[in-house]
């Protein structure tokens, strides 16, 4: 599945989206996508004005920009989403595309994490969501479409356990919002990516050395039957299809984009192992 900008710039003008974690990775692809569809984007990050990520965003949306919106908010805290649907019912474009994007990982066990912590993964991966579609779903026209990126993580037991339970629970507002909003055909659906080449998945963090994060890559890879992780491209993909015309009867759905990972579960490495299938 490609996505052709060209090929929907008429469903997309005079309409909006909002995208959260805009300003970089997946957000910004699906921004600049719609953006080049002839559609407004709200933009909304948590980084600050000025930020790179910002600049970049800006830098690609070209000729476009003046139909990107920036927000710089914590889309766990509900004032932020009161002044942002404001913003967006007084420019008047009908918004009919929502992408709860924004996320972060942490790479650690139930006895390993902080309560602290587990409050504020969940507060950003599970709470902003919430507070995204309660804000945004009255205010989305009839017939638009909510997009949640969940994961893999969320399909599957994973030992990261606040960023799993996150995912999990993401899932179940996805179906729960999809009833609430068919009446208005208001589509609500999940995507879940397994292991996708970002800096995310590849770059130390606070929790994994160099070493760690190359050997989670690697395994995480030889346990995908593609052997690869997916391009960010290959996950914009599917959200633009979600958001757009072509998948008008699509709802309450959890769709993997993860070459094969749940699928294959164990047994695909196991495979490999033994001989019984090819070698990656």
């Amino acid at each position: 599945m490609t996505f052709n900008a060209d090929a929907t710039s008429t469903f997309w003008k005079d309409k909006a989206a909002v995208i959260t974690g805009a300003a970089g990775g997946m957000g910004a692809l699906e921004t600049t996508r719609i953006l080049k569809g002839g559609g407004t984007v709200f933009a909304v990050d948590v980084l600050p004005d000025g930020h790179e990520g910002w600049q970049r965003l800006k830098a690609a949306a070209g000729d476009h920009g003046p139909r990107l919106v920036p927000h710089t908010a914590d889309i766990s805290r509900p004032e932020a989403w009161d002044a942002l649907t404001e913003e967006i019912s007084a420019s008047k474009v009908p918004l009919h595309g929502l992408v709860n994007n924004a996320g972060i990982t942490l790479r650690k066990t139930v006895t390993q994490t902080e309560p602290e912590e587990w409050d504020r993964l969940i507060g950003i991966n599970l709470t902003g969501s919430f507070l995204a579609i309660r804000a945004l779903a009255p205010v989305m026209s009839d017939g638009g479409s909510i997009v949640n990126i969940s994961s893999s993580a969320g399909l599957v037991g994973y030992f990261g356990a606040a960023y799993s339970a996150s995912k999990w629970a993401l899932r179940g507002l996805t179906k729960a919002a999809s009833i609430e909003l068919a009446s208005r055909r208001i589509r609500v659906n999940a995507v879940c990516p397994g292991l996708v080449d970002t800096d995310m998945t590849r770059k130390p963090n606070a929790v994994y050395g160099e070493e760690q994060a190359a050997a989670f890559y690697e395994e995480c890879r030889q346990s995908t039957p593609f052997g690869r992780g997916a391009e960010p491209e290959e996950v914009a993909d599917l959200v633009m299809f979600l958001l757009g015309p072509q998948s008008g009867y699509i709802t309450g759905i959890d769709i993997p984009v993860d070459g094969g990972m749940v699928a294959g579960g164990i047994y695909s490495r196991v495979g490999r192992s033994v001989g019984s299938l090819p070698a990656l």
